[in-house]
């Protein structure tokens, strides 16, 4: 009876120590969320029309500060196309955290301060930049985690294809 009882308890151990977050494949649907009282995935859905594009980084991550550059390209380029959504939000990070990469940088994108994780935490839970790309209706089209400079060309290329400039 003591080895059953001994034998649950590490089961019970590393079921807790298990994620709870489950990793976003490419067809799974946008989590809920809400940024800042401001922004939520609610809102973003009431636009049938947009692609939604969720960019997570931190001003210290090295590959962030490499991707950065890219993002705000398809920022400057398609921002008055209204027919995207682009999210960059900072893992971890306060508003002023980030305010001196924005600053060198030039980024005139807007930017989605996530101190406590809680955004972060339903899509992923580890590994940055992590950034995704979904249609519409909400559908995970594109996925990238960590940075490459052929997974930003692949995500310009998916961009000039459903993205009709005037």
């Amino acid at each position: 009876m003591k080895k059953i009882l001994v034998i649950l308890a590490v089961i019970a151990m590393f079921a807790s120590c298990k994620s709870k977050t489950q990793e976003l494949n490419l067809g799974d649907v946008m989590p809920t969320f809400t940024v800042n009282d401001t922004l939520s995935s609610a809102s973003l859905e009431l636009m049938k029309d947009r692609l939604t594009l969720v960019v997570f980084f931190a001003s210290w991550c090295p590959g962030c500060q490499a991707e950065l550059p890219y993002i705000q390209h398809v920022y400057t380029k398609y921002q008055g196309s209204n027919q995207i959504d682009i999210l960059p939000i900072a893992r971890e990070q306060t508003l002023e955290d980030v305010q001196s990469l924005w600053t060198e940088g030039s980024y005139t994108m807007p930017i989605y301060p996530d101190p406590k994780r809680e955004i972060y935490a339903k899509f992923a839970d580890k590994t940055i930049p992590r950034t995704y790309l979904f249609t519409p209706t909400g559908v995970l089209l594109f996925k990238s985690v960590g940075f490459s400079p052929e997974e930003m060309e692949n995500l310009l290329e998916l961009l000039n294809q459903n993205i009709v400039m005037p």
